[in-house]
């Protein structure tokens, strides 16, 4: 049943086996989609039954032969144990998280739980059940936090601001820990901020573009114009197009050895900048009033459409991030495809093609 036929050289070779965690979600979702089309392999996508049902990300994949949605719980030893003597899975890619950084602070032990304990049950039922399998953590530029220089290397120290940062910093521990001390091959890269047209509404980019889509849809079509509120809009990020990073996942887990690397753009750009770009696209010229906490966008008009809201400021701030993915480059040879200018407009121009459907 595993067994495909090479075209090329006649001969059959194993189908390989692999599990992807956080599967409806953006990342999990593009990696589904990048693996169907450049291997020929297997994929499961764990979901946890008792989860809300949001598959939007996933629809175009119903009637894949090569892909399978299957029940896992992550904080469920028993469950994982199962999945992992039943599949034997040569890979196993964990995109599952608590991502949104803001709302670790709300529910910080939520975070810890699906962040860094479930890592912990993962590797552990690798560990015992599959102990050739190659297991890759997604991890965050958010573990650097209050940065000392940039852009940050793989040597840069970590120091986490948020309860999110705090929980991925634990998760890379336990990743080494169980790579040394059982030889396994066992990962966690650094990926920076990476966007797209799947990305959650709550994310500060979605939120623009979908914001200033609606914006722009309002006043072309005269209804009441809604008010876009952020946060610090002069926070500085590294952006990339979530699509880029997959290949460089996929390269990481191929390595002859295990070994963690920085996937980013080695460009830094403000939320302002993103907000700035998007109104561009839109066509829609602003002023603004204000500085600070006071600050407004308003159109030549007099009509108000952005302004920050204090409420949206994180209890500790990481003021910037910037990933120097040189070696990754160098050792792996992963390139960057989109760059700023084409995420904002490829984000935006989905938003306002959604809307005017």
């Amino acid at each position: 049943m595993n067994q495909i036929l090479d075209q090329k050289n006649g001969y059959k070779f194993k189908m390989k086996k692999i599990i992807i965690t956080g599967v409806t979600g953006q990342d999990g979702s593009h990696m589904v989609d990048y693996l169907l089309k450049n291997t020929d392999h297997k994929i499961y996508g764990a979901v946890r039954r008792l989860s809300v049902k949001n598959h939007e990300n996933i629809l175009h994949l119903e009637d894949e032969p090569r892909f399978k949605l299957i029940n896992m719980d992550l904080n469920d030893a028993h469950s994982m144990r199962d999945v992992i003597l039943d599949i034997q899975p040569d890979y196993f890619i964990n995109f599952a998280a608590q991502s949104f950084v803001a709302g670790s602070w709300d529910y910080p032990i939520q975070t810890w739980d699906t962040d860094a304990n479930a890592v912990l049950h993962i590797l552990e039922s690798v560990r015992r059940f599959a102990p050739s399998c190659r297991f890759y953590n997604a991890g965050s530029s958010e573990e650097f936090g209050d940065v000392i220089r940039s852009p940050q290397d793989e040597e840069h120290p970590l120091r986490p601001q948020s309860p999110y940062g705090a929980a991925k910093c634990a998760a890379r521990h336990i990743v080494r820990v169980y790579r040394e001390s059982y030889e396994l091959f066992a990962i966690q890269g650094w990926l920076f901020n990476h966007e797209g047209t799947r990305r959650g509404l709550d994310f500060v980019t979605r939120k623009i573009s979908n914001g200033v889509a609606k914006i722009k849809f309002a006043i072309d079509n005269d209804k009441k114009i809604p008010v876009l509120n952020l946060g610090n809009i002069d926070a500085r990020r590294d952006w990339s197009d979530a699509e880029d990073f997959m290949d460089g996942v996929w390269m990481m887990l191929n390595q002859e050895k295990p070994k963690n690397y920085v996937l980013g753009s080695g460009e830094m750009h403000s939320v302002r900048e993103f907000l700035n770009k998007c109104l561009e696209l839109a066509g829609i010229n602003f002023k603004s009033e204000g500085s600070n906490d006071e600050e407004k966008y308003y159109t030549e008009k007099g009509e108000l459409i952005f302004k920050v809201n204090p409420k949206y400021y994180r209890p500790a701030e990481v003021h910037e991030l910037c990933g120097d993915c040189s070696l990754a480059e160098k050792e792996m040879g992963w390139v960057r495809k989109t760059n700023f200018n084409g995420l904002v407009e490829k984000m935006y121009k989905n938003d306002i093609a959604l809307l005017n459907q």
